[in-house]
């Protein structure tokens, strides 16, 4: 075959070319550390850095949630640190009111004045660990309100009066305490005591008389978990008939063939009869509607604690003694199954948060509320009342002997309220352990769920370690290698060069000069 110099010259300049651009791509590769720089160059590198950048990438976006996660975790841990654990130094607010009750629950020791002494105290801890630690919050979100993020626990400041809302809580029959109430017939009678059942609601003044005729609102009132409704009968701790008999702790057993119970607006308790409270017993409990407004600042927030609708607007109109609100928008809030979940791994999710309605619940709050708000309305008497009473025309005391008596009623008078506190908080030691144990299983639970996110947090930042190697194997430029590899390539260009020039200078002169 006849080699032209045409031919010579073509092959030389592609060989040149060629390994022009091979040096060109080894220069590249050298100077942005990548071996590939479009897809096109090597197809199948591309395909599995784009699995990898992907895999890193979720891998990386995991990582970011469970950092959130576990932060928001920890501001939770903190504020149960505060309830139950406390520190080596610092006592557990739980811990604290456990104590003192147990100190004021000491009758041969604490007499009236260190009782209420305590349970000033315990009014602390109690706005301490509601107002504060239930309210605590992560980047301006409360993390103990389930999806209502916005919204605290228990309420910072009042509400306008005008919002309204319609409650539903549950009780059964270990939520009826057994406890003592009073009734003085008048300021110079000494008080009578007795025991009495009672549900204590977390809020006072509620409505159960207001017809709201809606299918949307739950029907307000009391009925058992089989079906038995109850007649309420709502009054004030303080009513007597004109008889002057004492009717607000002493319920009947029915009215109109319904089992009754009294409401006592001013102290926010459900009292009952033994045999009304028999009947709740066997019944399985008992569902309370009520509607309530004029929410005040340290009171439970409806949205957060409780399974309530808001009623916006509507007009009220008054027949026949009965108050009725028609034409009202409504809009539910249902505090179940509120776990804000973040994602850690393809279609695997942790609940990052613990609700508040489960850790202090709303029959702590009405508990320990319910003993501050009874100790309160323990007032003595005037000693100069009670001295006019002994002097006037009934006793005619006088002298040592009027002293003697002030004395003595003024002393019977403490001793009845101190035996009353004693009993209530008596009352409250049986159950702020199984409060505490409560708060304790939902601490032990979070406690469980950052152990969990802790691993998998390690197991992320593994993962993106791993996978980042392998990217860097699969793209990145080796150097030692690819400044070896041109080296090489450049040697073979000048080479080429020499070979080529030596080969184009030849001409038919030279063969004739031979």
């Amino acid at each position: 075959m006849r080699v032209t110099n045409s031919m010579i010259y073509g092959n030389a300049m592609n060989n040149i070319w060629r390994n022009a651009r091979h040096i060109n791509n080894l220069v590249v590769s050298i100077e942005t550390g990548k071996k590939i720089q479009r897809p096109s160059d090597d197809p199948l590198l591309s395909s599995r850095a784009l699995r990898y950048r992907t895999i890193l990438s979720e891998a990386e976006q995991f990582l970011r949630n469970t950092q959130q996660g576990m932060a928001w975790m920890e501001v939770s841990e903190a504020a149960f640190n505060s309830v139950l654990t406390g520190s080596p130094t610092t006592p557990s607010l739980m811990n604290r009111i456990y104590t003192r009750l147990v100190e004021a629950a000491q009758t041969g020791t604490n007499e009236l004045p260190d009782q209420r002494a305590i349970l000033t105290e315990l009014r602390q801890y109690f706005d301490q660990m509601f107002g504060v630690d239930m309210n605590q919050t992560y980047l301006g979100r409360y993390v103990f309100s389930g999806f209502h993020t916005n919204q605290p626990p228990v309420l910072k400041n009042d509400w306008p009066a005008e919002r309204s809302f319609v409650i539903t809580q549950n009780f059964s029959a270990a939520n009826i305490e057994r406890t003592i109430a009073f009734h003085r017939e008048s300021p110079t009678h000494m008080p009578q005591d007795f025991y009495v059942n009672v549900i204590k609601l977390p809020f006072t003044n509620v409505d159960f008389s207001l017809n709201i005729p809606n299918p949307d609102v739950p029907q307000l009132g009391i009925t058992s978990a089989q079906g038995q409704a109850f007649h309420i009968h709502t009054m004030d701790s303080s009513d007597m008939p004109p008889a002057g008999a004492f009717t607000a702790y002493n319920p009947d057993d029915e009215y109109n063939g319904l089992p009754v119970i009294h409401f006592l607006r001013d102290t926010g308790e459900l009292v009952m009869s033994n045999a009304t409270r028999d009947l709740i017993n066997r019944q399985g409990g008992i569902e309370v509607v009520y509607e309530k407004n004029n929410f005040r600042a340290g009171e439970l927030n409806p949205i957060v604690y409780f399974q309530s609708v808001e009623l916006i607007g509507g007009t009220f109109s008054t027949a026949g003694g009965v108050t009725t609100l028609t034409g009202a928008a409504t809009h539910h809030f249902d505090t179940a199954g509120q776990n804000i979940q973040m994602e850690v791994s393809p279609n695997a999710y942790i609940t990052i948060n613990a609700h508040a309605r489960d850790v202090l619940t709303a029959n702590l709050f009405s508990d320990l509320r319910r003993l501050f708000d009874f100790a309160d309305s323990l007032v003595t008497s005037d000693p100069r009342v009670i001295e006019e009473y002994f002097r006037g025309p009934t006793h005619l005391l006088s002298g040592d002997e009027l002293v003697n008596a002030v004395s003595e009623f003024m002393s019977d008078e403490k001793a009845m309220f101190s035996a009353a506190i004693h009993d209530r908080i008596n009352n409250m030691l049986r159950t702020i352990m199984q409060h505490a144990a409560q708060a304790q299983r939902e601490h032990s639970d979070l406690g469980s769920r950052m152990a969990r996110l802790e691993m998998i947090s390690i197991r992320l930042e593994e993962d993106e370690i791993a996978f980042t190697e392998l990217l860097s194997q699969n793209e990145d430029t080796d150097l030692s290698d690819a400044i070896m590899r041109k080296s090489g390539a450049e040697a073979a260009f000048n080479h080429a060069l020499m070979a080529i020039a030596r080969t184009t200078q030849l001409s038919l002169a030279d063969y004739i000069n031979r």
